[in-house]
């Protein structure tokens, strides 16, 4: 059964797999998440990051454009990646994203 860190690289690994997919760098984004989550706006994320508010509002739009599926995984691996990794099987072993 792997360790607590084993499941935390697996999570890193397959979150950055997948903002590379989608053409965005998995740093920035998981902080434009993070600051977004928080009630952070564009600028105030801008403001916080060094990233332009115009790279902050193509993240944000191209994070909503992307299929639900990997949508749910990004958001959710950003949260386990900063906040810990309970329910890490749970969320990248479905086959289907949680529904809202």
């Amino acid at each position: 059964m792997p360790n607590d860190a084993q499941q935390m690289d697996e999570v890193n690994r397959r979150y950055v797999d997948l903002a590379r997919r989608h053409g965005l760098n998995p740093v920035w984004l998981r902080e434009i998440i993070d600051l977004r989550n928080r009630g952070f706006n564009y600028s105030q994320i801008a403001e916080r990051t060094g990233i332009s508010r115009e790279t902050v509002a193509t993240y944000l739009q191209r994070l909503g454009s992307i299929d639900r599926r990997d949508y749910w995984l990004l958001i959710i691996g950003t949260g386990l990646i900063i906040g810990g990794i309970g329910l890490i099987s749970y969320f990248f072993a479905r086959s289907e994203p949680p529904t809202s």
